[in-house]
């Protein structure tokens, strides 16, 4: 946010301060009872010595001949309108009604404008937001550890993920792990990993994925900047979604699977053998910080209406049924993780082959599974997003996974992965040591003496000597 910005809120913070101290100040004298002015019909205070006894003696021993003083009596006071109540409580000329009503609607219609500010801000901000597509480069030897997953996911998501301000004002961008299997340099079919993401973060993300996989290169091979792969996507002839079945606190990976060979490897022989060019995209949108709160709480109430389960009498084993105690642990690894919106898609040109394709990312499962999301009505829609990757605008509460299934779900293949024609890059990452002598580079370094003309020096340096 500039400068100029937070000036105008300033202000703008400022004058309706002043406005409400204006209306703080005038509204206990809109509030009192007004006083009686000269020539109103209001009765005047009764005297103490009318009525008396004194009164009614002196009144009844006047002597003959004079007229007796005649008693006040009160006059009849015509009834007041409500208009007439109402016409002292003023604030700056206006009804003290209409004034809190003017106030209520101005509140409303600018926290309305400020809404759609933001929406239309956001909407533009998110067609605007340039993506690029990068190869990931595999190594033919390198295996990460479980943790060592997850801290490269908790990189990754503290690398995309905007501050709250920023968000509001512009969106979320996200990245995507993007599995192709179409033509390569050589025209044949070649199965690759990319990664889709803003330019600006390929060096973050690469430095973050070299923490886990240290020989792995994302868009360069010896050291360069990344570059984006050429080539555009075209409209797919199907698009099949998926998400979560159940609650999002249940993961997609149970205990043990640590252990089991990465799902991206089932994915690659599945398109490898359907014969035809695919996409399976794995794209992830961070969830802001306060869902970690939401999760947790949504966590421990689960947990509690357990427990009143096995108290109350009823016919359920709550804490000490063995399905729910596993469940409930493994739903522990959920927690105290980043959280990211995860839409996995299939992309390819017939119903059949992505039925093929999504019978292998179904595949690995836990306490939960995924779903496939039926587009009866949009699917022509997501057809025309999936080629520039555009996302939901409002994500679905299932589709919320946290870094630690990710981290299991989206784990690089091994080598050990055969039948499937990628590309591995062999060239290991050994920077040159700090204790070597580097040349300045300001310095320009000479070149080295040609062979042929050191042979014909020597040569003609022998003849003369002979």
């Amino acid at each position: 946010m500039t400068g100029g910005r937070i000036m105008l809120l300033a202000a703008l913070a400022a004058g309706a301060l002043a406005l409400s101290a204006l209306f703080a100040t005038r509204l206990p004298q809109a509030l009192s009872v007004p006083e009686s002015r000269p020539g109103s019909n209001a009765l005047p205070a009764p005297s103490p010595n009318i009525g008396s006894k004194h009164e009614k003696q002196r009144t009844r021993r006047a002597p003959r001949g004079q007229a007796r003083p005649q008693r006040p009596t009160a006059t009849a006071e015509p009834p007041r309108t409500p208009a007439e109540d109402r016409s002292g409580r003023r604030v700056l000329g206006l009804a003290l009604p209409l004034l809190i009503a003017l106030e209520v609607g101005a509140g409303a219609l600018t926290l309305a404008a400020l809404g759609a500010t933001l929406v239309v801000g956001r909407i533009r901000e998110r067609r605007r937001r340039s993506y690029a597509l990068y190869e990931l480069h595999l190594s033919p030897h390198d295996e990460a550890k479980p943790q060592d997953l997850e801290d490269m996911i908790e990189a990754i998501a503290n690398i995309v993920r905007a501050f709250p301000a920023e968000r509001a004002r512009s969106g979320q961008p996200f990245v995507a792990l993007e599995l192709l299997h179409a033509a390569g340099p050589s025209g044949a079919l070649e199965w690759s990993i990319c990664v889709r993401c803003e330019p600006r973060s390929a060096v973050a993300l690469d430095a973050a994925i070299s923490a886990a996989y240290p020989d792995v290169r994302l868009g360069h091979i010896l050291g360069q900047a990344p570059q984006p792969s050429p080539g555009l996507f075209r409209v797919p002839g199907c698009v099949m979604r998926f998400r979560k079945e159940r609650s999002f606190v249940y993961p997609l990976v149970a205990s043990g699977d640590e252990l089991s060979s990465p799902p991206l490897e089932a994915v690659a022989h599945a398109q490898v053998a359907t014969g035809a060019p695919s996409v399976v995209r794995f794209q992830l949108t961070p969830a802001p910080t306060f869902f970690e709160s939401l999760a947790r709480s949504v966590y421990r109430r689960h947990e509690n209406r357990l427990v009143r389960q096995e108290r109350w009498g009823l016919p359920e084993g709550g804490l000490t049924s063995t399905l729910n105690r596993a469940e409930m642990a493994n739903a522990e690894r959920t927690q105290n993780r980043s959280l990211f919106w995860m839409e996995i898609s299939v992309a390819a040109a017939t119903q059949e082959t992505c039925k093929q394709l999504a019978a292998a990312v179904q595949a690995r499962r836990g306490e939960n599974r995924l779903h496939r999301r039926w587009m009866i009505v949009r699917e022509n829609l997501y057809r025309r997003r999936f080629a520039s990757a555009t996302p939901p605008l409002l994500p679905s509460p299932r589709s919320l996974v946290s870094a630690g299934e990710v981290a299991h779900l989206l784990e690089l293949p091994s080598a050990r992965m055969k039948g499937v024609p990628v590309r591995r890059l062999a060239i290991p990452r050994i920077p040159m040591p700090p204790e070597i002598l580097r040349a300045d580079p300001q310095t320009p370094v000479a070149a080295p003496p040609d062979r042929e003309n050191l042979a014909l020096t020597a040569t003609k340096r022998a003849l003369e000597v002979s």
